[in-house]
């Protein structure tokens, strides 16, 4: 995902591929390749950095809603960004 318009129409269908609607989104387009993006959804938000020349990119998602959510989110992330491997790591919020 080497250009805005790339990344931001999967991360369109990820979203409506799970009926969810995003409220706002802001992407950086880096030169000479590189695409830095924030999306905000209702109960989620999740930022992206991309590194196409290591084919690589990192997603910090953030959801308030439970696991299976931000993990339904993670994977279909994943599949539009035709991803052959990726790591999800799920952290708990721990009330006080």
């Amino acid at each position: 995902m080497a250009k805005t318009e790339n990344l931001k129409m999967a991360i369109d269908k990820a979203l409506s591929d799970l009926n969810l609607s995003l409220r706002q989104d802001s992407y950086i387009q880096f030169e000479p390749e590189g695409v830095t993006a924030t999306v905000v959804g209702e109960f989620f938000h999740f930022s992206i950095h991309t590194w196409p020349e290591f084919m690589s990119c990192a997603v910090d998602l953030y959801t308030a809603k439970d696991q299976f959510y931000g993990r339904e989110i993670a994977n279909a992330l994943a599949r539009e960004f035709k991803a052959q491997e990726y790591d999800l790591k799920i952290l708990t919020r721990t009330q006080k």
